[in-house]
């Protein structure tokens, strides 16, 4: 990402560096490569005849699956960096996260009984790419189901409290692990930072939740427009 202004845009970075960066990778290895945000590249003759583009919000992965059900390769290139702007508040965050969402309903409803059904691609590929897809239905479950446990050990919270120390401390131990591979490929973290975002980034991935409802919301009424991420300027890099 271009120079980071808070925790918002830092945690964003992050989730790019390191979180996308593994599931590309993996992609990888199942022959799945998806486009993904800026930087990519795509030879003309596999367009030319054949127009990849179609209406899912979600376009940089709909023409990677049109793509692969064509039998055409897709690859992933981790060493390429490729900067791009992250956003500073919250509320234009959950929007542009909502739409791509949206974008991934889009896919789910267009193309997952054409994957399954698809000689082009692997089991493997198949198996993650359906996971990806159902991923929004997968967190709303996940999501409902911690409310309702947190409600629950609330009232009880004497006897559950050193599951809850547990849970919060597994949760942790991960967020640290991600922050020291971000620190040991970019070298912009020291131990304060790192304790810090260790800490916002059980709250990060609640954001989500606000992101997939409004999608589901959208999707249920047929709302297709969307406003397209404002970027302020590209500044300077880190």
């Amino acid at each position: 990402m271009f120079k980071e202004q808070n925790w918002l845009q830092k945690l964003q970075d992050i989730e790019f560096v390191i979180i996308n960066n593994w599931i590309q990778n993996i992609r990888n290895r199942l022959g799945n490569a998806a486009a993904s945000g800026n930087g990519q590249f795509i030879r003309v003759s596999a367009v030319n005849g054949y127009y990849p583009w179609g209406n899912a919000l979600l376009e940089d992965f709909e023409f990677s699956t049109r793509f692969l059900l064509q039998a055409k390769a897709t690859h992933y290139a981790s060493e390429i960096v490729v900067y791009q702007e992250a956003l500073a508040q919250v509320r234009p965050f959950i929007r542009q996260r909502a739409r791509w969402t949206q974008g991934g309903l889009d896919c789910l409803v267009g193309y997952w009984p054409k994957i399954l059904l698809s000689k082009a691609i692997g089991t493997k590929a198949k198996m993650e790419m359906t996971f990806y897809l159902l991923l929004p239905f997968i967190s709303l479950a996940t999501g409902l189901a911690n409310l309702l446990v947190l409600v629950f050990v609330s009232w009880f919270i004497q006897l559950y409290w050193p599951i809850v120390v547990s849970l919060l401390f597994i949760n942790s131990c991960f967020n640290f692990y991600i922050l020291s591979i971000y620190e040991h490929e970019t070298r912009r973290l020291g131990i304060i930072k790192k304790l810090f975002f260790m800490t916002i980034m059980l709250g990060y991935n609640y954001l989500f939740y606000f992101a997939i409802v409004l999608a589901c919301y959208k999707k249920i009424r047929r709302q297709t427009k969307w406003v397209k991420t404002t970027h302020v300027g590209v500044g300077e890099k880190a």
